[in-house]
């Protein structure tokens, strides 16, 4: 089997949690020097934004404060329950919920960091789950949706950990992301279409009932699971993506349409007649994002890939170039790769790695000003290598 890697990462004791706000005094950055490099194509009733590669010359630094409003920060609860590595999240209004990791369960804080609850349980029985691909917190009716890899429905809890009805899925979804309707009860899901599998998209009831589909078609995927399923729900559609690293066809961002059951073609990359990439990419509210890498062949049976080219474009100006971010709010820290998922930036740390991370910064980082220094060293006195991870998050910018 060939190996594919791609780079893009009860006793009584006193327990403490803090919220930080980090302003930016920079002036935030925009791309309106860059060049145009998409245009826009009307296809049935949706607007297609294409981005031609070979237009991708700059590179630019961008500031973090150019996506998103503001960045906030929350200690976790550091008690041993708590815990929980580096995962992906979910952040809301009210709460801020992370994603089971090397069988530890799903964790559900409040903004504060203050430790709720787990969500389900790590295993193979009734309301249990193993490896996840995609969830849902709907905070308005107090619900989490879960749906597991290779699963035939979806989990369902409220927000103090009661098991709810499972949601009865029409088809078995290898890889998938659904988005839910509370208001009707329903859930729309696009899967990745192995041979067998007649849809690439549905919607039903809760009662397993379909109201839609959609046949899977030319989008039909042999059944390798390095091909991947994208849904970032950081806009008020349902947009979805598939993904074939090393099967060269066209692709799309789509939004499902429920209402006229269709996939509307949204964003795609125009390699123009260039050699084909590996390539990914992701909506943002009023940007796309995505990045280009080629595989590196180690041997027979293995691959890797080199360090991705990461590119932006506007949706309104359609200008965009390749791209590296930084952290503007802490003193411009690099990042390296970013988390933007149901409207928010997310970056979880653990304590040792932001003391490495901000000693660096402070040493080397000669132009700091001093009120960003000021910022940095005093997080960094105020870390304990024992506490629980560190959240960092931003609401995206409309």
């Amino acid at each position: 089997m060939k190996c594919k890697l791609f780079i893009y990462t009860v006793g009584i004791f006193f327990f403490s949690f803090s919220l930080f706000s980090y302003g930016s005094d920079k002036k935030r950055g925009n791309l309106d020097h860059l060049n145009v490099v998409a245009k826009k194509t009307v296809i049935g009733n949706s607007e297609l934004i294409s981005c031609d590669l070979t237009k991708l010359k700059d590179t630019v630094d961008i500031p973090l404060s150019l996506l998103v409003e503001d960045l906030q920060m929350i200690r976790l609860d550091k008690r041993d329950e708590a815990l929980v590595g580096v995962s992906s999240v979910i952040v809301t209004d009210n709460y801020v919920l992370f994603r089971n990791n090397k069988q530890n369960p799903y964790k559900l804080f409040n903004k504060k960091g203050k430790f709720l609850r787990t969500i389900g349980a790590y295993g193979q029985g009734p309301n249990e789950y193993l490896n996840v691909y995609d969830d849902w917190l709907d905070e308005k009716t107090g619900q989490i949706f879960i749906l597991p890899w290779q699963s035939d429905k979806i989990l369902r809890f409220d927000l103090q950990g009661k098991a709810l009805e499972p949601i009865p899925l029409k088809y078995r979804v290898p890889k998938g992301k659904f988005f839910v309707n509370t208001a009707n009860s329903t859930v729309s899901v696009f899967l990745l279409p192995f041979a067998g599998i007649p849809a690439v998209a549905w919607t039903q009831d809760f009662k397993g009932n379909m109201t839609g589909s959609i046949p899977a078609g030319h989008l039909s995927v042999k059944p390798d699971f390095s091909n991947e399923v994208a849904s970032n729900k950081n806009t008020d559609g349902f947009d979805c993506s598939l993904f074939t690293f090393f099967e060269q066809r066209p692709d799309s961002i789509y939004h499902y349409n429920t209402k006229d059951n269709k996939l509307d073609p949204k964003f795609t990359l125009d390699f123009n007649n260039k050699p084909w990439k590996i390539h990914w990419y992701e909506e943002l509210p009023l940007h796309f994002i995505g990045n280009v890498t080629v595989e590196k062949k180690l041997d027979q049976y293995t691959s890797t890939t080199e360090y991705p080219a990461k590119f932006i474009v506007d949706k309104k100006t359609l200008k965009g170039g390749f791209y590296k971010l930084y952290n503007d709010f802490m003193g411009d820290i690099p990042i390296s790769w970013a988390a933007f998922g149901n409207g928010y930036y997310t970056w979880s740390i653990e304590p040792g790695d932001l003391i490495d991370l901000l000693t660096k910064q402070l040493e080397q980082n000669k132009k700091l000003t001093e009120k960003d220094r000021k910022k940095l060293t005093d997080l960094l006195n105020s870390i304990d290598e024992n506490d629980n991870n560190y959240l960092f998050y931003g609401k995206l910018k409309k």
